[in-house]
């Protein structure tokens, strides 16, 4: 297993496979697929695995599977809310990150609503690579935040109660379908150790 932190040499050897780009950053997730061939970046690596074994997850049609990828691309940035965590004691800081989420959620529940109005997931009720694209950060902001936010009189940040005060039905029900499905609450990080894992990045 390899320390996000304090990467192995052999980790940083096998990522200049799959990104040749000089001095590029060793980052995960990174695939072996058969040799010295690896794969990086989350939705190549995702895509390929779901083309591999002719996942339901992804759409059979071209129309949904393009859908599918202007979402991520247009929405990816999301649930960014490590700049709210970084804030610390600046307000005003901290409220301008603030306003960078919803504006996000915003824009998520525009083009949620332009879809499938009725959902509960992007494609209807067809739980596809968006939603496992964004599972781990819908996971992280739903326990992080509330955790780790209204202090020292700042607000206490939720992504379900900002759906529910900014009137984003759409985008709430759907973080709440991708939080609560059964296969992303399996496959998450235990909410102990996420706290933990934020509060140690936070002391650095």
């Amino acid at each position: 297993m390899e320390d996000l932190q304090n990467k192995s040499p052999e980790f940083v050897e096998s990522y200049a496979k799959a990104n040749p780009i000089p001095n590029a950053r060793a980052k995960f997730p990174l695939l072996q697929v058969g040799g010295d061939t690896f794969l990086t970046e989350s939705m190549i690596v995702t895509e390929y695995v779901a083309e591999l074994h002719r996942s339901p997850l992804l759409p059979s049609g071209a129309e949904d599977r393009a859908r599918m990828r202007l979402f991520i691309e247009l929405c990816g940035s999301t649930f960014n809310y490590f700049p709210m965590l970084k804030a610390s004691s600046d307000k005003e800081v901290f409220e301008d990150a603030l306003g960078t989420f919803k504006d996000g959620l915003v824009d998520a529940d525009a083009f949620l609503r332009s879809t499938h109005p009725d959902g509960p997931f992007l494609l209807g009720d067809q739980f596809s690579l968006a939603e496992c694209t964004f599972a781990p950060f819908v996971q992280r902001s739903c326990t992080v935040l509330p955790a780790f936010t209204g202090k020292n009189g700042f607000q206490k940040v939720d992504p379900v109660q900002l759906c529910e005060d900014m009137g984003l039905e759409r985008m709430g029900r759907w973080i709440k379908a991708v939080r609560d499905r059964p296969s992303v609450v399996k496959t998450g990080i235990p909410s102990e150790v996420l706290l933990e894992n934020t509060a140690k990045m936070l002391a650095k």
